[in-house]
């Protein structure tokens, strides 16, 4: 992350799914679904960040299912690390 550039808070983004349209569309433990509507992408792209270990830390998996840590996620996504388009 480019220095200087604000991180979101834990209370910032715990307000942002207090009350609302998000806070009854996307429950605290998330699916894979639920995951690429938030962020408006594809579930193949999701599938694709977890292979490369992008939310590593922010979901559980059991058997064929995941499920992913809502505020967790949020906070790898924009708090954590650059991302590249290399594998």
């Amino acid at each position: 992350m480019p220095q200087g550039k604000p991180k979101i808070s834990t209370e910032e983004i715990r307000q942002a799914f207090e009350r609302g349209e998000f806070a009854q569309r996307l429950p605290p433990i998330l699916t894979k679904r639920h995951v690429a509507d938030m962020f408006h992408f594809g579930i193949g792209t999701i599938n694709d960040w977890l292979s490369k270990g992008r939310f590593d830390g922010a979901y559980r998996r059991r058997g064929k299912h995941i499920r992913f840590f809502r505020d967790r996620i949020v906070d790898i996504y924009f708090n954590g690390r650059e991302w590249s388009n290399e594998k």
